[in-house]
């Protein structure tokens, strides 16, 4: 293995060639030919388990992953904060435009299936050829993803990393809550049309949020008829919870 000459690498490093699995290493924007390149930076907090080319890893826009055929997911620009005047809070006790923060991708999330790619997007009916043996595929807001697979049941979290969850229903590590706020805010089913609808969804299609009787006589909702746009679902805060996010296990709890 190459030696890492430059100080910036932290853990493991990484050298062309193929990994214990037998699949090329390859390393986005390195230059093999550089000795000072020729590693790669892995967070302290992944142990040998969590290098498996499942889709979890921690990673970074600036590095990349360490697996072949993987991409690092990762929050842009405040994309995964909740609320904003476009997209009000309702009864928030700091009023409807609070903005709470959130983070869409704790620490990166490497992965091997690209949302909107058709050719390297996971199946949840056949997780394995795009996640692996290791993981399994859970369809988010985003699109399709590998999550690391986890067992419920181990004590404080310990299947995943910090900021994720075992999720109960998929059985795999999805991003947890990181604030109480986050327990107490969820989006409502109220605009009249089926499923839930944000505001992009909205302004990308206002069919999408077009009641279905604004084609009759006499439409439940003439305001919502005559604007779609602005006829997404809200974003509710309950007053009357209790709920607390534990920030060992990033789960929200009563």
């Amino acid at each position: 293995m190459a030696e890492c000459t430059s100080g910036t690498c932290d853990a493991r490093i990484w050298t062309s060639g193929t990994d214990e699995w037998g699949r090329a290493i390859v390393i986005p924007n390195r230059d093999f030919t550089d000795p000072e390149n020729n590693c790669f930076p892995l967070s302290p907090d992944l142990g040998p388990e969590r290098s498996r080319p499942r889709g979890g890893q921690a990673c970074s826009p600036e590095h990349g992953c360490g697996t072949v055929a993987a991409v690092c997911l990762h929050d842009v620009d405040g994309e995964g904060n909740l609320g904003g005047p476009d997209d009000p809070i309702r009864n928030h006790p700091d009023g409807e435009d609070t903005v709470v923060e959130r983070t869409l991708f704790p620490g990166g999330w490497c992965n091997n299936s690209y949302p909107g790619m058709t050719s390297s997007t996971c199946d949840p009916e056949d997780p394995t050829p795009v996640c692996s043996e290791f993981g399994t595929c859970v369809v988010l807001a985003v699109g399709p993803v590998c999550a690391d697979s986890c067992d419920p049941s181990a004590p404080g979290n310990d299947d995943c990393r910090d900021g994720y969850r075992c999720d109960l229903e998929h059985v795999g590590c999805l991003p947890g809550c990181q604030s109480d706020d986050h327990c107490r805010i969820e989006r409502q089913d109220t605009n009249g049309v089926l499923g839930l609808q944000t505001p992009d969804d909205c302004a990308a299609s206002a069919l999408a949020c077009t009641p279905a009787d604004c084609a009759g006589p006499d439409p439940a909702d003439s305001e919502a008829c005559a604007d779609p746009a602005s006829n997404f679902d809200p974003l509710v805060y309950d007053l009357d919870s209790t709920s607390t996010c534990d920030l060992d296990t990033f789960d929200c709890v009563d």
